[in-house]
């Protein structure tokens, strides 16, 4: 073996032995607790056994789950297409004042935390909301006019208002890149723009829109707190919800394991299909469109535009800024008048013993024990995340595709299966020691570490090998290289990976609310409980917190790495 070979070989097992630390971290904290999980639904009081997994799918209650699972993530993930098509083709082909920022705000639903769609949605679209309450005005009707929560309406409703910027800026990015000879021949050979668009445009878009839909279709297949809160009950259940309800209420954990098992096949093979998409599109060779300016466009078109984004800006900013007024307002006695008050936001930054009742304290207890869980995920994740993606970018491996694979796996398997194989370990004393505090920590961490490492891994690749190798012909050791040249330069990935981190952490309900038990109620958590107690104020105060935090970490990412990314 020559000695370029020999330094090949030593440097795959360099890598490998350096990644060891992070394949046992996530086997402690991620494989072990949903092997657990999934094993119990294999599992009796005699031995192995495939009982539970047969009354699943011989049932015919579980297979309507299963096939309304499959149809409300299909049928959400269809509308958000159709919704982010036009969306696509005005930012890949127009240009005009305020484009960008008009680019950010549609992106913005995409990182509010599901609990706050839900709360919006209440408050917006709901029988005593404000578009009743508009139209029960101009009707003069004394009911309300549209009737959408708690029903099947509501689900999709949210998903497309959840998903579509997924739709509008992959296909935009992707019909940015196409080129325009085949269409400029298609006009000269008289076909019309409807014809052009049917046979030459469309095939050419299909594989972005298949990207992008099926990276939809996953998130809406593992929707929890929107069908959980706005599906109304077991009418329109998920797997998702399903094995929730099986396991903390029923303590089922033999048939919830089973359902589990099914579930998480089913989003392990979407999230094999959807890297493998993303894999074919990043050979494809980019174009610099040419853009057409407002002042040049036909009046029908402009016309078209200003639709969109009015009817974009209506649903997106609705619910939010319905949530954001509503926290300025108190209602003093249950049939008194509503005035203007900061009362919320006094009980939230109250100092620990300052006010009595529990509404104060939750509100409290709830910001301290956000803050505390957000940076303990983001310090956390950001360690076990830059030093994962330095081994990954510096070093080779006999199987990278199968390393990155066991890395990125806890994107494929929902929160709510991973929260549960916690709470099984916790219940029969293999976690007795661990403070659940920390079990929470861990499982936030697990769940944003995959964006972490999508946002770092590849910067940490960009950096030049020559300029790596001049610093140590200068005498530079591997940690003064990595502080002064590597971690620069990374810089604007480690603030993309840090902001995802946090924002997830602020959000995740799934996992929290399966592990908050012990006393440990977060935002999303009391914004839950003050929902099913009617307590909208307190709760929208607590939700336009949470919608500022995010906001800032959408304009890190946004300036950084861009979305995209």
């Amino acid at each position: 073996m020559n000695r370029f070979k020999m330094m090949k070989e030593g440097l795959k097992r360099s890598g490998e032995i350096r990644l060891l630390p992070v394949i046992f971290f996530l086997f402690l904290t991620f494989y072990l607790p949903v092997t657990v999980l999934l094993l119990k639904g294999l599992q009796s009081e005699g031995g192995w056994t495939a009982d539970w997994l047969a009354e699943i799918i011989l049932s015919p209650y579980y297979r309507r789950i299963f096939i309304f699972t499959f149809g409300q993530a299909l049928l959400s993930t269809v509308l958000s297409l159709i919704l982010g098509l036009p969306g696509g083709w005005i930012l890949s082909h127009l240009d005009f004042p305020g484009k960008k920022f008009l680019k950010a705000l549609t992106t913005i639903p995409f990182i509010l935390p599901s609990i706050l769609v839900v709360l919006g949605f209440i408050l917006f679209w709901g029988r005593q909301g404000v578009v009743n309450s508009v139209l029960m005005t101009l009707t003069g009707q004394d009911k309300p006019v549209l009737d959408i929560l708690y029903s099947f309406k509501a689900i999709l409703l949210a998903h497309v208002f959840y998903n579509f910027p997924i739709a509008l800026r992959l296909i935009a990015a992707w019909w940015e890149g196409l080129g325009e000879n085949q269409h400029q021949a298609a006009r000269t050979l008289g076909a019309s723009e409807g014809r052009i668009f049917s046979t030459i445009t469309l095939p050419q878009l299909l594989p972005g829109m298949i990207s992008a839909g099926s990276l939809i279709f996953l998130y809406c297949f593992m929707s929890f707190a929107v069908v959980l809160v706005l599906g109304g009950g077991p009418r329109y259940s998920t797997l998702e919800v399903e094995v929730y309800r099986l396991i903390k209420y029923s303590l089922d954990f033999g048939k919830g394991g089973a359902l589990a098992l099914v579930e998480t096949a089913a989003t392990l093979f979407l999230t094999w299909f959807y890297i493998r998409r993303e894999g074919r599109n990043i050979h494809r060779e980019s174009l610099i469109r040419s853009k057409m300016h407002w002042k040049d466009l036909r009046l029908r078109t402009k016309l078209f535009t200003a639709a969109y984004f009015v009817l974009i800006l209506f649903i997106i900013f609705g619910p939010i800024l319905t949530v954001m007024a509503q926290s300025f307002l108190v209602q003093t006695t249950r049939t008194g008048p509503v005035e203007l008050s900061l009362r919320w936001y006094r009980e939230i930054l109250a100092a620990p013993g300052s006010l009595r009742g529990n509404n104060a304290h939750l509100l409290a207890q709830s910001m301290r024990n956000s803050l505390f869980l957000g940076f303990s995920t983001l310090i956390l994740t950001l360690i076990i995340g830059s030093y994962t993606s330095w081994v990954l970018a510096r070093f080779n491996f006999r199987f990278s595709g199968m390393v990155e694979t066991v890395i990125m796996m806890p994107m494929g398997v929902s929160s709510v299966v991973l929260g549960m194989g916690y709470l099984w370990l916790l219940r029969g004393g293999r976690l007795g020691a661990v403070p659940p505090v920390l079990t929470i920590i861990l499982a936030h961490t697990v769940i944003a570490l995959p964006f972490v490492l999508r946002a770092l891994t590849p910067a940490m690749k960009r950096i030049r090998q020559n300029l790596l190798d001049a610093s140590r012909l200068m005498g530079a050791g591997g940690v003064r290289q990595f502080l002064s040249i590597e971690l620069p330069l990374v810089k604007p990935g480690l603030i993309t990976g840090g902001a995802f981190a946090l924002a997830i952490s602020l959000g995740e309900i799934n996992a929290t609310l399966i592990l908050s038990d012990a006393g440990i109620p977060t935002i999303p958590i009391a914004i839950l409980r003050l929902i099913g107690t009617y307590k909208f104020y307190s709760a929208c105060a607590l939700g336009t917190i949470l919608i500022l935090i995010c906001l800032a970490a959408f304009i890190l990412i946004d300036a950084f790495e861009g979305w995209e990314n």
